[in-house]
């Protein structure tokens, strides 16, 4: 597998978990502690830091960062090929650090 194919496969498995997410009645985003709807669609009890954090991660922005990434792997790729990015290895290689704790990642992508 290469390190391109890593990241798409890794990118659509966020995007996957992320539609699942999706509540079409709230368009797709999750709320902030104290608006008028329950977070998540359901009443929990989390710590604020928690809630905080999962509103500031929910599946609208999830799905806007995996078409960034796809962008910009897109984009590195283009450039490779045609010989014009010497920093595009270590871009992919950045953008696959996140998921350095995945089975199929490779140490030798490490920066």
């Amino acid at each position: 597998m290469t390190l391109t194919e890593f990241l798409e496969a890794r990118i659509a498995e966020d995007e996957e978990v992320a539609r699942g997410a999706v509540d079409e009645q709230q368009g797709g985003h999750w709320h902030e502690p104290g608006d008028d709807m329950p977070m998540f669609g359901f009443s929990v009890a989390l710590p604020l830091t928690f809630a905080e954090h999962a509103a500031r991660h929910d599946p609208a922005r999830v799905l806007a960062e995996c078409e960034a990434k796809r962008r910009i792997v897109a984009s590195v790729e283009r450039a490779l090929r045609l010989g014009t990015n010497g920093l595009g290895p270590s871009v992919l290689r950045l953008l696959a650090l996140p998921y350095a704790d995945h089975a199929d990642y490779d140490e030798s992508w490490r920066p």
